[in-house]
């Protein structure tokens, strides 16, 4: 009975994959996979090559953060607004000032990856376009799906902190979580794929204090709980002050990896995780006792192939979710400032 049931959702995902493929090339057709075929033919090498060495590298926890800069640029518009610093606004506020921002290390890798891609092809690239399609190397390079791009994108003038309050904490609910991926046209089986995102990495203890103290969560199984007391101090993490016990290896007590076997590989892991209790933050948790997610919690833990056809599909997705084109926005010469700075 099982086994007829996951091989259904098979047949369903694969469906709603498809579809939303067809319609993402017809709603962007702006956008093409051989946009700089003339301009930058060796873009796209480039970027694999440059990531491939970040990952090679003791560095390679940045290849991590890759997929995470990634998704929250996408989530405002596939346009590097996420890179943009607050000194570019009258307000002095931008994404990069927002809570979701926490834990977001290094993202000048970006510009690192623009500035060799422009030694080849001034001024061709967009930031935009570099940030997707480092997000996709990244996931590649980990053991994730191979992410065909369409690009063209270009980048945005604007940045607004309000805007990227709106991505899930750590303790989003099931409806929190579907409420912010529906209006950027994803489905459920698409939204808990992207969760897969979490299968490599780490959670900062601040993300997940609160399943802790004043007592524990009782989702939490006891052995699990006891190892995520053991790297989160009981004097409750900030943001700006992470390592409140000011304790030698302060790494140990504000961190804790999200899949322990294979943190640095793009698998589904996660998934299983999540079965057994495991899920370190309450959004990742959740989603094994809401009958709208569990079924595909349950596919992806048991076939890895589904799960990383939905991932690309959800990616190219987002990728393409409301891109600036044609004389829209600019190409920016830094990613982290406009041109007119």
């Amino acid at each position: 009975m099982a086994n007829s049931r996951v091989g259904a959702l098979v047949s369903v995902v694969v469906l709603v994959w498809a579809m939303s493929s067809l319609n993402m090339a017809e709603a962007n057709y702006n956008l093409s996979a051989d946009f700089y075929a003339k301009s930058c033919p060796q873009y796209e090498q480039i970027i694999y090559s440059y990531v491939n060495k970040l990952y090679n590298s003791p560095k390679n926890n940045t290849v991590i953060s890759m997929i995470r800069w990634a998704f929250h640029d996408f989530v405002n518009g596939a346009d590097a607004s996420f890179l943009l610093r607050s000194d570019n606004f009258p307000s002095n506020t931008s994404e990069k000032d927002s809570i979701s921002q926490v834990g977001m290390r290094n993202s000048k890798y970006v510009n690192d990856i623009k500035v060799v891609v422009d030694s080849y092809c001034p001024g061709v690239i967009s930031c935009a376009d570099t940030l997707a399609v480092a997000g996709a190397a990244a996931v590649q390079i980990m053991g994730g799906p191979t992410i065909p791009l369409k690009v063209g994108r270009r980048d945005s003038r604007i940045s607004l902190k309000s805007s990227a309050d709106l991505i899930p904490r750590s303790n989003a609910t099931v409806d929190q979580l579907l409420a912010f991926f529906t209006p950027l046209g994803l489905t459920t089986a698409e939204a808990v794929a992207m969760m897969g995102g979490h299968s490599v990495g780490r959670a900062h203890c601040v993300s997940f204090w609160k399943r802790l103290y004043p007592t524990a969560d009782p989702h939490l199984t006891a052995t699990f709980a006891a190892k995520l007391y053991d790297r989160c101090p009981k004097i409750q993490p900030t943001p700006g002050n992470p390592n409140p016990l000011n304790v030698t290896n302060p790494i140990h007590y504000t961190y804790i990896r999200n899949d322990p076997y294979s943190p640095l590989t793009m698998d589904n892991h996660y998934y299983q995780e999540l079965l057994k209790r495991h899920g370190v933050m309450t959004v990742d948790d959740n989603l094994i006792w809401d009958n709208r997610t569990l079924p595909y919690v349950q596919l992806y833990a048991q076939d890895a192939n589904v799960w990383k056809k939905t991932f690309m599909g959800a990616y190219q997705k987002l990728s393409e979710f409301k891109v600036l084109t044609g004389t829209q926005g600019e190409i920016r010469k830094k990613c982290t400032l406009l041109n007119k700075i």
